[in-house]
């Protein structure tokens, strides 16, 4: 092919094996983004700005060496970052920006162009290197004089209607770190559409699927609502829940508390208060945030029952076991179940979002565009909060910061949904709680009075010797302590006492979900009132985040007073016995991290009352473990955003790698736990490529998640293997326990030892 001359069409995007005339002109890209991405940025700004940046950010392909490039490489295609020779066309449009509009507007959009392939960047590279924003503002580039001087020469975009805060400077830079990543992300999403339309037109007939509006969605949940009855005391309250619920929904966006104890109803009804007042407000989606990856496939399978009707295409349940681990993103070749919900998840393109907390403020924080992409679908939407007081201390302020910003720029609603109270208001010595948070609930202490249904008593110190014989007296009784560990030594410990009788269970992560769902059938159906048979279950905390079992005799291990809250909620639910018995007990078994500093400012508060569930005792807990403590952006997340004479100063890398709900990396492991799963692997093994639809989807409900140690000492004893460099697989089925899971003991890793 001759050389590319500057009267010569300009090409986007070549098609492999296809003649010039059938590839993408420059022009038509950078229309069709820039169109996309204006559509996007209403939700939150001028449409000029999401017009500029999406005209602008493909300038540098103007350039002879570009096109001479792409010309060159026809067969490749030139989104790769992996091409050798490839020319950075980014940087270019950056430049133009900045150098167009010297200054704050000039520079927010020089990140967004600089970052539409690599990221957003930092402004300057703390490694010395030249990969930041001022390095990259001085770098020579290939001159893109050939693009249409019309093109070039866009009038300034008018001032974001934003409501900064021009008392404080610091808060300032936040929120413009925040709106620049929301045009990032218009910038992405949209630069994907185009590329995907072009490239691979059959996806933009499977991203047509019809959505249900939530319009549509409402009356559905309404008529789902109207089946339970007020038949109980308990029922009642629910009901009386439900309809402050909707009556409130009709009172203007912003900060909503609810405030209702465990076992009041509080997922449906938020559900109902979060459908009601989007369709009276005009918002776009219902993003349903949980802290615990252990119930996300559970909630979202209670909203698809209630919302059934609408199709399959109504909830969106996203979480990320099998993401890149140096992303945590979607990938654009993840497999999933169907090819709306591959499609779905990459954006958020859903009337509700049911996803994990992780999932959420991560992504809200994050540089990458893959997990960017979908944070302009955030805008104008109510935000449901699960247990929000499971947020970790040291990056409360800038995620605090963070829900203020939504709420105020992007017309968020944010409801913060507790079964004790809303631990992350503003209150005297908290002063970076949210201000303005009204509580949907009229009379949150006549509820938790109403919904009373155990008594509490401290047992003091417990061996383990001695909680087991208590247990092995009780005819039902749920335990829940702070370890996987101490689980699986407790349950093996009650199985082996000679009055060991039939109905022990064990709970904890190290089971895959599948198998947490057997043992919890099963579980249901001995706890029956019909049924009264023998049920004895030993799990870790994560029964308490919103698995419905209704015991008679709950035994905790001290903790947090809001986790013993929550045990409780697992007590005489129904409120079948007049009190049901929940006994706290102190040993020896601390927990890690956030967990630990928990259970000692539990133990700490809990001798101060008599009640530890009354809501006296729940504030003092929340004023020791929140209000007080002095390291609430204890990655100094905050302090990465400035503003300068010549612009916004962020450091968008380094604010990803520092934000981390979860500090440790856990990699999760494909387990053998039954035949379906078995399949799974035997497909993985045998295929050069994991192509069948919804294999990531489907593995999803046979993981266990381990840490960086763990999954180090199975590798040393050859008891797992890594297939097409994703996917870890448990190779030695004697390491899974159909009764405890994953084991990690040394007898584990030797079959013939193996206890049955």
């Amino acid at each position: 092919m001759s050389a590319y001359r500057p009267n010569d069409v300009a090409y986007a995007h070549t098609l492999p094996g296809k003649p010039p005339s059938e590839w993408e002109p420059l022009e038509k890209h950078l229309t069709d983004v820039a169109e996309v991405a204006a559509e996007f940025v209403t939700a939150f700004a001028p449409r000029a700005w999401g017009q500029t940046v999406g005209l602008w950010h493909d300038l540098g392909k103007y350039s002879k060496d570009f096109q001479e490039y792409i010309r060159l490489t026809r067969s490749v295609d030139p989104r790769s970052e992996s091409v050798r020779g490839r020319v950075d066309h980014a940087t270019a449009g950056a430049q133009h920006a900045a150098g167009r509009f010297p200054g704050t507007a000039g520079r927010l959009l020089a990140y967004c162009i600089a970052g539409h392939h690599g990221g957003l960047p930092d402004n300057e590279d703390l490694q010395g290197g030249t990969s930041g924003l001022t390095a990259r503002l001085k770098k020579r580039v290939p001159d893109y004089s050939a693009a249409p001087l019309e093109l070039r020469n866009r009038p300034v975009p008018p001032k974001p209607d934003h409501d900064l805060d021009k008392t404080n400077k610091s808060n300032a830079a936040f929120q413009l770190s925040v709106y620049c990543r929301m045009l990032f992300s218009c910038l992405v999403d949209a630069d994907y559409l185009a590329t995907e339309a072009f490239m691979r037109p059959g996806r933009v007939e499977e991203r047509r699927q019809p959505l249900p509006t939530l319009r549509e969605l409402k009356p559905l949940l309404d008529t789902y609502l109207e089946r339970f009855t007020a038949d109980s005391p308990v029922n009642r309250a629910r009901a009386g829940v439900l309809a402050q619920c909707r009556a409130n929904a009709e009172l203007s966006p912003g900060f909503f508390s609810l405030t209702v104890p465990t076992g009041g109803g509080k997922t449906l009804s938020s559900l109902a208060f979060a459908l009601s007042h989007a369709v009276r407000h005009g918002l776009h989606r219902v993003i349903y945030a949980i802290p615990f990856t252990s119930i996300i496939e559970q909630n979202a399978a209670v909203f698809a029952e209630a919302l059934k009707d609408a199709g399959a295409h109504g909830v969106l349940e996203h979480h990320s076991n099998f993401d890149p681990p140096d992303d945590r993103g979607q990938d654009l070749d993840l497999e999933a179940e169907t090819p709306w919900y591959r499609l779905a998840a990459e954006n958020w393109d859903a009337p509700i979002v049911v996803t994990t907390n992780v999932q959420l403020f991560e992504s809200l924080f994050a540089s990458k565009p893959s997990r960017c992409r979908k944070l302009h679908r955030i805008a104008r939407s109510v935000i449901v909060l699960d247990e929000c007081q499971a947020l970790p201390v040291t990056l409360l302020a800038p995620t605090l910061r963070m829900l203020e910003e939504l709420v105020r720029n992007y017309g968020c609603t944010v409801v913060l949904c507790t079964a004790t109270q809303p631990a992350v208001t503003e209150r005297p010595g908290f002063h970076i709680g949210i201000k303005g948070v009204r509580e949907i609930v009229d009379d949150p202490p006549r509820l938790f009075e109403t919904l009373k249904r155990v008594d509490v008593e401290r047992l003091g110190k417990l061996d383990d010797s001695a909680l087991v014989q208590r247990l092995a007296g009780h005819e039902q009784a749920l335990c829940v302590v702070n370890t996987r560990a101490h689980a699986a030594k407790l349950f093996s410990a009650v199985r082996d006492t000679p009055n060991a009788r039939d109905g022990l269970f064990h709970l904890s992560a190290s089971m895959c979900a599948a198998h947490r769902t057997d043992v919890l059938d099963e579980i249901r159906e001995r706890l029956d009132p019909n049924a009264t048979r023998p049920c004895i279950v030993v799990s870790t905390q994560l029964i308490e985040a919103g698995v419905d079992i209704d015991c008679p005799v709950v035994y905790r291990a001290m903790t947090g007073l809001d986790s013993l809250a929550q045990a409780a909620g697992r007590c005489n639910r129904e409120g079948r016995l007049h009190r049901g018995r929940v006994f706290v007990f102190d040993t020896d078994v601390d927990p890690r991290g956030e967990l630990r500093l928990r259970r000692q400012v539990g133990d700490e508060v809990a001798g101060l009352y008599d009640d530890l569930l009354g809501l006296d005792a729940i504030q003092h807990f929340f004023r020791q473990h929140y209000w007080t403590r002095g390291e609430c952006d204890g990655k100094q997340i905050l302090k990465l955003f400035s503003l300068s004479r010549d612009g916004p100063h962020f450091q968008f890398r380094e604010c990803a790698d520092q934000y981390r709900l979860i500090d440790d990396v856990q990699h999760p492991i494909i387990v053998p736990y039954d035949d379906h799963a078995r399949a799974l692997i035997d497909e993985l093994r045998n295929r050069h490529e994991p192509s069948s639809p919804g294999l990531s989807r489907r593995a999803q409900r046979y993981v266990v998640s381990v840490y960086d140690w763990q999954l180090a000492e199975l590798v040393r004893n050859h008891a797992v293997t890594q297939y097409h460099e994703r996917f870890w697989v448990l190779e030695n089925e004697s390491n899974y326990d159909q009764r405890v899971g994953l084991r990690l003991d040394a007898a584990a890793f030797q079959p013939e030892k193996f206890l049955v």
